[in-house]
């Protein structure tokens, strides 16, 4: 019951939060539809809100189709002001998307196919609303009402989904940066490990050394005496058995020789033939194949060696990383160079724990003292490892700064957040540009043919013609609807609205009154009457 209620609690709080907005638009609403709105609006955020985690981008969009409803539809910003509360809510879903969303092109995608849909929309919605009063200046207003929709959609979506994404990022950074120093203990306790071992290793050599060549002497001692003439036969015998018994304890050294060293104390041959290597791990259960070359007998024995440890770490590397995977395995020989190349196919079961990386850098090591070349990364779905092993090479120069597989990683990361930052970033200011354009562009089409001459305002009798008014004025009108602010006028009648040619004119707007295909009143607003509230004398 705990845990429902501490996965119901933050979304009840943002279901909340998003209610305070749709409450204000609903109370500024008309009376009959306070109550719709309200109750709608709120039975959608509950599920937009309960979906937000399993369909980010499915929430945003229906959040964005309320914006494009609310401002095409309900209150389009020629006869309205625009609802606050859609916008409010696909701000807070864009951020949504941006946390849990990696990609880029389908929230893009999104927003222009929002505003793609609404383009037409718009102009049928402007035309059957305005087309009555407007004539064909109702397509102008609903291109308008797209331009308005386009750019908040761009306000809205654009800078939340940015700090979204913002935030993702910053959290994968965080979360690498604690996989980091995991992966740094581990190194460090694999170099403890590899200290402790290499200790073990001199302290080996040491005794090898010092209580070897003791022993050594000992026994070159007790021959001497076995064969000496001033030694009765029962010492000779005591010469004899000290002798074997050194021998024996020297054997014993050995022994513990071998324990102490890392190697793994295989036969020289057997540890040198690939072919036998491949097999054995066939053998034991890996789909290993061996894809054409052959084993030449008269390669030098250091490159026998490198080979057979290049293929030894790949199969192993293969087993640990992606089990279940094929895996190839060839040799190609030339007169100056062989070449070994491993390659296995993507894991079918799941995968063992990361190991620390120190097998592939010893490799690249043995590979350099031979004056080869190693590659070991992605190949397609899979991974390749290619060695190049010279017969007669020196020995390479050590780099001065190996690159670290995670430096690799984080330069990739860096790459990948840049490319997806850039993107992110140009497409919506490209977009915005474009539409900034397109209504400077509008403004001053319309603003330069939307403008009455006042002495053919004066010259328009009434009960003219629709027809023989219209010969007379201008092509557009003005883009907004004046109307709402200004006393109803006749029923039945349908009014357009020009600005005065003349800046400095106090009555601002004409209106045109039309009724029955005539012209049945005229009127110079005065600046006041647009400044008082709407309806008012």
């Amino acid at each position: 019951m705990r845990s429902l209620r501490s996965r119901l609690r933050p979304g009840a709080a943002l279901w909340a939060v998003l209610l305070v907005p749709l409450v204000v638009d609903a109370s500024a609403g008309p009376p009959g539809s306070r109550a719709i709105e309200l109750v709608g609006g709120a039975v959608l955020l509950a599920v937009l809100v309960g979906l937000r985690d399993r369909a980010p981008l499915g929430v945003l969009c229906a959040a964005m189709a309320t914006v494009a409803a609310a401002g095409l539809v309900l209150a389009p910003t020629t006869s309205g002001p625009v609802r606050v509360w859609p916008v409010v809510a696909t701000a807070v879903f864009a951020y949504g998307a941006g946390r849990r969303m990696p990609g880029t092109r389908a929230v893009v995608g999104a927003v222009g196919a929002v505003a793609a849909t609404g383009l037409p929309v718009g102009l049928l919605l402007g035309l059957a609303s305005h087309g009555g009063a407007r004539g064909g200046f109702g397509l102008v207003s609903g291109v308008y009402d797209w331009v308005v929709l386009v750019l908040v959609l761009l306000l809205a979506v654009g800078p939340a989904w940015l700090a979204g994404r913002y935030g993702r990022q910053r959290a994968a950074l965080v979360a690498g940066g604690w996989e980091r120093a995991a992966l740094l203990e581990r190194q460090q306790r694999l170099e403890a490990d590899r200290a402790r071992l290499a200790e073990r290793a001199r302290i080996a050599q040491d005794m090898h050394d010092s209580l070897g060549h003791e022993w050594t002497l000992i026994a070159l001692r007790a021959a001497a005496l076995e064969v000496s003439p001033r030694l009765d036969e029962d010492s000779r015998d005591a010469a004899r058995e000290l002798r074997a018994g050194v021998a024996a304890a020297t054997e014993r050294l050995r022994e513990v020789i071998g324990v102490l060293r890392t190697d793994d104390g295989a036969d020289p041959d057997e540890r040198l033939d690939v072919a036998a290597l491949v097999e054995r791990a066939g053998d034991a259960g890996m789909s290993v194949r061996w894809d054409g070359g052959h084993e030449r007998v008269d390669l030098p024995e250091m490159v026998r060696h490198a080979a057979h440890r290049v293929v030894r770490e790949a199969l192993t590397n293969a087993a640990r990383h992606a089990p279940g995977a094929p895996v190839t395995v060839r040799l190609d020989h030339t007169d100056d160079t062989t070449t070994v190349r491993i390659t296995n196919g993507p894991a079918t079961s799941p995968a063992a724990e990361r190991g620390g990386g120190t097998g592939l850098v010893g490799l690249h090591e043995r590979v350099r003292l031979l004056g080869g070349t190693l590659r070991a990364g992605p190949a397609g779905a899979g991974f390749a490892v290619v060695a190049v092993l010279p017969h007669d090479g020196r020995p390479a120069a050590a780099p001065d700064e190996a690159v670290t597989e995670s430096e690799r990683h984080l330069e990739r990361a860096r790459g990948e957040a840049h490319r997806s930052l850039t993107a992110a970033v140009r497409v919506p200011l490209l977009a915005g540009a474009a539409v900034a354009v397109l209504t400077v562009g509008l403004f001053l089409l319309v603003g330069a043919a939307n403008r009455l001459d006042p002495a053919v305002f004066e010259r328009l009798p009434i009960g003219a013609a629709r027809a023989a008014v219209e010969a007379q004025l201008p092509p557009f009108q003005v883009l907004d609807d004046p109307g709402r602010r200004l006393p109803l006028p006749s029923p039945g009648s349908s009014c357009r609205y020009y600005w005065s040619s003349e800046p400095t004119d106090e009555r601002l707007i004409f209106r045109l009154c039309f009724a029955d295909d005539r012209l049945v009143g005229k009127e110079a607003v005065p600046r006041a009457a647009l400044s008082g509230p709407e309806g008012a004398p």
